[in-house]
């Protein structure tokens, strides 16, 4: 099914340069990274500092930075709490820092404000990362962790290169007490498809208006391309699907947009496949209006009304917030009332207006341990359990 939410596609990443930090060249990812990429350029370099600070001085930084791959050592930082305000209900979630930047290029990124390091990088010990993470899990088996590879970057648009999900998804799919969610834009699931996780992995789409993804959400898949890529996970993989609203972005005309991607969802993808769904408007961190204009002059996104929120981010009038999430959470409730749905750093004062009840940062939890959970147990209870993937 093509047409509406088409477009010109999404294109493999292929850098023009690759770094490798010498601590960094022995490692099997690496020489995985470099045959695939034959063609490419090779540098290795002592210390990706003074790179970095070459390519900061450059007049477009980050555009230059995404045209490079530096393979590097991680020293331990990888795994670790997602980052919490505590204004805001969050639900112990936790990331998995494998990569920084990425090759996508959406108007409203954040990463253009936060990350310091303009080169798209890769942090090629894995297997170190992962004994890590292993003895963490150990230590607390009675502790039920949802870990995100996609805070820093996205999941899968370089996993052709990286090919970290077969990694990744064997690892999960042998632990009892955590699962794996991979965030992406893009529609490189090539990997996946011949991947059991015996329901340990979701992969999460974000979702926006067709006039949204045309105009702020540049290089990624189209949105028929998204929903084409989890409508094959659905059918061929024993992996859960989940999506994220988020960011929500009001214009004139945005509830119909928005009424016609949910409508398109539910009709290609079936709710019991689906995890959850979250919902969240956009906000950022007031350094990144300036990078936006500059980068990004067609784009009014910037231009909005705008107010600081407690963490000290720009939000939309809470009032406007709350009549959104009402209407998207009520256009997802008509079609798949089973759908946890959630909000993304939202107060519990909004979370009350939105959905009713009281709720804490452990209801919260409950519900999407509760989730992840189900949607394990569904699958390994199934008769073919444990079977391989069609591809």
């Amino acid at each position: 099914m093509a047409g509406f939410f088409g477009g010109a596609g999404m294109k493999t990443y292929r850098p023009q340069k690759i770094y490798i930090e010498r601590r960094a060249a022995g490692f099997a990812l690496t020489r995985n990274i470099l045959a695939r990429l034959p063609e490419v350029p090779v540098e290795e370099v002592e210390d990706a500092r003074a790179l970095q600070e070459k390519i900061r001085l450059q007049p477009d930084a980050i555009g230059a930075g995404k045209r490079a791959l530096l393979l590097a050592y991680d020293p331990g930082r990888s795994f670790k709490p997602f980052p919490e305000s505590e204004q805001y209900l969050s639900c112990d979630y936790f990331t998995l820092h494998l990569a920084e930047g990425c090759d996508l290029e959406c108007s409203y990124c954040i990463l253009q404000a936060y990350l310091t390091n303009p080169l798209i990088t890769v942090f090629v010990n894995v297997e170190e990362i992962l004994a890590g993470l292993e003895a963490a899990l150990n230590e607390n088996p009675g502790q039920f962790f949802r870990i995100g590879t996609g805070q820093l970057t996205d999941s899968l648009s370089l996993d052709p290169i990286t090919g970290l999900t077969e990694i990744l998804v064997p690892f999960f799919a042998g632990r009892e007490n955590a699962i794996l969610e991979l965030k992406t834009k893009s529609n490189q699931i090539g990997n996946l498809l011949r991947l059991s996780s015996r329901g340990k992995t979701i992969v999460s789409w974000s979702l926006n208006s067709a006039a949204v993804q045309k105009e702020e959400e540049h290089k990624t898949a189209t949105l028929d391309e998204r929903l084409e890529a989890a409508e094959q996970i659905c059918r061929m993989t024993d992996h859960r699907v989940g999506f994220h609203f988020d960011p929500l972005i009001d214009y004139p005309g945005w509830e119909k947009d928005y009424e016609a991607i949910a409508e398109e969802l539910f009709a290609r993808i079936p709710a019991e496949k689906i995890a959850w769904i979250s919902l969240g408007c956009l906000r950022f961190m007031p350094s990144l209006k300036p990078i936006m204009d500059e980068r990004f002059p067609k784009s009014t996104l910037a231009q909005a009304e705008w107010v600081r929120g407690m963490d000290g981010k720009m939000r939309y009038f809470k009032p406007r917030r709350v009549e959104m999430y009402r209407r998207m959470s009520a256009m997802i409730a008509a079609r798949a009332p089973q759908v946890t749905q959630y909000l993304s750093m939202e107060s519990p004062e909004v979370w009350k207006l939105v959905f009713g009840g009281e709720h804490s940062k452990e209801s919260v939890c409950r519900l999407l341990d509760g989730s992840a959970r189900k949607a394990a147990a569904e699958i390994n209870a199934s008769p073919n359990a444990g079977a391989s993937p069609r591809a």
